[in-house]
C-alpha cells in the first residue's frame, strides 16, 4: 500500500509546487507591470526559471564560468529592461518582496556580485540598453549603462578623429561596471 502511496504523494507535492511557483511568479509580474511604463510592457523582458530563454539569458554574460555550475544560486527572475521604467518596477518590486537585487553591464564581474546572492535575488540585466550618442558641440557623450567600452569607443571614432575617451583596454566590459569604479585604460593619468 506505502508502495502505491508514496509516488502518489510525490506526484500531488509537486503539482501543489508548481502551482505556488506560478501563484509567486504572477505576483511578480503584476508588480512590475502596475510600476512600469504600460506602453512598453514589462512582461515581454521578464525571464522566470521556466523561460524558454531563462537559462541562455543568465548565462550570456557570465564571463568567470565557475558560476555557471548547478549548484550556483539562480536569480528568481531576470529583468532585461529597455527602458527606466522597467528599471524603476524592479527596485520598487525587489523592495516589496525583500529580493535582493544584482545590476548586470557586461558581465565581467569576476567575483559574481552582479548575478549570485545568497539571498533570494533577482538580476537587471542592462544589455538591452546600448544607446550611444556623441555630440561633437559640446564634446559630451550619452551613454546606456548596457553599452559596453568598445561600443562606446566605436561610437566616438565614427564621429571624431581626435576625441578620445579614458576607459578600460578590454573593449567587452559594461560601461555600467566601468564608471562605477572598475578598469584601467591606455589614456589613463598617472
Amino acid at each position: 500500500m506505502s508502495a502505491i502511496l508514496l509516488p502518489s504523494v510525490s506526484i500531488f507535492l509537486l503539482h501543489v509546487l508548481m502551482a505556488a511557483s506560478d501563484s509567486l511568479q504572477d505576483t511578480y509580474l503584476q508588480c512590475l507591470t502596475l510600476h512600469s511604463d504600460p506602453s512598453l510592457p514589462i512582461s515581454g523582458v521578464t525571464y522566470f526559471p521556466n523561460s524558454p530563454s531563462y537559462p541562455s539569458i543568465l548565462d550570456s554574460y557570465i564571463r568567470n564560468l565557475r558560476f555557471t555550475s548547478a549548484t550556483t544560486p539562480k536569480p528568481s527572475f531576470i529583468v532585461a529592461p529597455t527602458h527606466v521604467s522597467h528599471i524603476q518596477a524592479s527596485v520598487i518590486c525587489c523592495k516589496r518582496f525583500n529580493l535582493e537585487l544584482r545590476i548586470r553591464s557586461g558581465g565581467h564581474d569576476y567575483d559574481g556580485l552582479s548575478y549570485v546572492s545568497e539571498a533570494p535575488f533577482v538580476i537587471v540585466d542592462m544589455f538591452m540598453l546600448r544607446s550611444v550618442e556623441v555630440n561633437l558641440e559640446d564634446e559630451t557623450v550619452s551613454v546606456d549603462s548596457g553599452s559596453t567600452v568598445g561600443e562606446l569607443y566605436h561610437a566616438i571614432a565614427e564621429r571624431s578623429k581626435v576625441h578620445a575617451f579614458p576607459a578600460g583596454v578590454c573593449p567587452s566590459v559594461g560601461v555600467g561596471g566601468h564608471f562605477s569604479g572598475g578598469g584601467y585604460g591606455n589614456l589613463m593619468r598617472r
